[in-house]
């Protein structure tokens, strides 16, 4: 009798941060649902032409932070979004994305609701804010 089990698919990366693992010493990693959401940060917020050997990669949304918010700039940047995503994560579906001004702050904050492609079918929630520095 053969038994094949098939393993499942775990998702690991470096953490970015650069923590160290206290139990072994080395650099900590993240795993499934942790590193996907560090994919999903990284490559929104590089710019194309950041990486080398790969000049499309990243999603240019720091192009429209100067750019006065409305509706039209929401839709633009939620395109450059769903692009890099499709481009370059093929690990998640976005369900959901919202595009909102934070004046106070001088930035503007994205919150995506994302399906991982993987036989649980997890749905997470990723939120982040880019700022103007000047």
């Amino acid at each position: 009798m053969n038994t094949n089990v098939a393993r499942e698919k775990k998702y690991s990366d470096l953490d970015l941060g650069f923590r160290i693992n206290p139990v072994t010493g080395n650099i900590a990693k993240k795993t499934d649902v942790e590193s996907i959401k560090q994919s999903v940060l990284n490559i929104l917020l590089t710019n194309p032409g950041e990486r080398p050997f790969d000049p499309n990669f990243g999603c240019d949304i720091r192009s429209l932070l100067f750019e006065n918010f409305d509706s039209l700039v929401a839709s633009v940047l939620e395109d450059k979004i769903l692009l890099a995503l499709s481009n370059y994560e093929p690990r998640v579906r976005v369900l959901d994305l919202v595009v909102d001004e934070t004046p106070d702050r001088n930035a503007i904050t994205f919150t995506l609701e994302v399906e991982i492609v993987s036989p649980e079918r997890t749905i997470t929630d990723i939120s982040f804010a880019v700022e103007r520095l000047r």
